[in-house]
């Protein structure tokens, strides 16, 4: 009982727990600040800031479970963009980061904007770096730069030249708020999205399609009997 009741508190907010809607309000206050006003009204952001939001040990867990959603910055976006009567596409890109303190707290502060790439493990392009297109709401990537039938439709990341089971067209990145998800196309159950802690999750069998990915964690490109190519996801260096 005494669990439920944390846990309720926790989803509510309360004196010294940060909610969910406590959250998401808060993120969306902090960053508010950050926006400058021009003559005619309209606001202005940074590329990008770092939300860093500190809280007490017990609550580390329950937090970075709702950081990691990407509900969560759905939702700061929303409100932020409410507040500062903007688009969405005007407002910073949010990087997240949870730690453990003496009080709770919340802050952010102008970051360095930085591209996403794929590192490849594996495959006839091993080694080499791919990085995603800046702005563009999806990327998509698989074996050789054309595919379809007339080969008219183009693969934004090159992951493999000749690795016969990689997918002409494996799958997509897309960009859902401070992280982004992989969905499957035509790599369907061979794509698999492994966690730094070990986790492997199948997008293709998830009620969306799509798993969110974040730096660290490895798109593989299955064949099914244990040859595969490795993408890991990562921050480009400015």
């Amino acid at each position: 009982m005494a669990a439920i009741v944390r846990l309720l508190r926790w989803l509510r907010g309360g004196s010294d727990e940060l909610g969910w809607d406590d959250l998401v309000r808060r993120v969306a206050d902090e960053v508010a600040r950050l926006g400058r006003y021009g003559a005619r009204g309209q606001v202005s952001f940074p590329p990008e800031v770092n939300v860093r939001i500190t809280v007490a040990e017990g609550s580390l867990e329950v937090i970075r479970g709702f950081v990691g959603r990407p509900e969560l910055d759905r939702e700061v976006e929303a409100a932020l963009a409410n507040r500062c009567d903007c688009a969405p596409a005007d407002l910073p890109l949010r990087e997240y980061a949870v730690a453990a303190g003496a009080a709770t707290a919340i802050t952010v502060t102008e970051g360095a904007a930085r591209a996403w790439e794929l590192l490849i493990e594996g495959g006839d392009l091993a080694g080499r770096s791919v990085r995603l297109p800046p702005g563009q709401a999806e990327a998509r990537f698989g074996r050789g730069e054309w595919h379809g039938p007339d080969q008219h439709v183009r693969n934004d990341l090159v992951v493999a030249q000749r690795t016969e089971y990689v997918s002409r067209r494996a799958g997509r990145l897309l960009r859902a708020g401070h992280v982004l998800e992989v969905e499957p196309l035509d790599q369907g159950d061979g794509l698999v999205v492994r966690r730094a802690a070990g986790e492997a999750l199948r997008p293709a069998r998830t009620a969306s399609g799509r798993v969110p990915v974040r730096a660290g964690d490895v798109i593989e490109l299955g064949d099914g009997h244990g040859r595969a190519v490795r993408l890991v996801l990562r921050r480009a260096e400015p």
